[in-house]
């Protein structure tokens, strides 16, 4: 695999699809990037609305006015930025360029092949056995 389909992500390498050029590499190592931001973000957010608010009728020690929350919100986005660029990150940049580096040049799944795989490979889980799963889509695993 050529140098240009791995990405290095704090001494971590995960390989690319080997079909890509290495604009279309790194394009796609980029937009990972985005998206484990864009998630973090949305997170920081979440978290934010937990913080508990003044109830009805008490008044705030402080007044949030709409200014802040968009500063609020433009400073999640860099908080997220810089952690998405940290050493590993949350790990979703990496986990994503695996997954699609598993899919071999596959744009989709055949359900019947994957039920198929999925059946065909060993049925423990942690030592366990397990039954094997049952299709709820009509026509797929009969």
């Amino acid at each position: 695999m050529s140098d240009a389909s791995r990405i290095t992500n704090g001494g971590v390498q995960a390989p690319l699809p080997g079909n890509l050029s290495p604009k279309d590499a790194r394009r796609l190592q980029d937009a990972a990037g985005e998206f484990e931001a864009l998630f973090i973000k949305q997170m920081l957010g979440s978290m934010r609305k937990t913080v508990p608010k003044p109830l009805q009728g008490q008044e705030a020690l402080i007044r949030e006015s709409e200014g802040e929350k968009i500063f609020r919100d433009l400073l999640d986005g860099e908080y997220a930025k810089v952690m998405s660029q940290k050493k590993n990150g949350l790990g979703l940049k990496e986990g994503l360029l695996r997954y699609l580096a598993n899919q071999n040049g596959r744009s989709r799944v055949d359900p019947k092949a994957e039920v198929a795989r999925l059946q065909s490979q060993s049925s423990t889980l942690n030592g366990v056995a397990v039954a094997p799963a049952r299709s709820v889509v009509p026509g797929v695993g009969e």
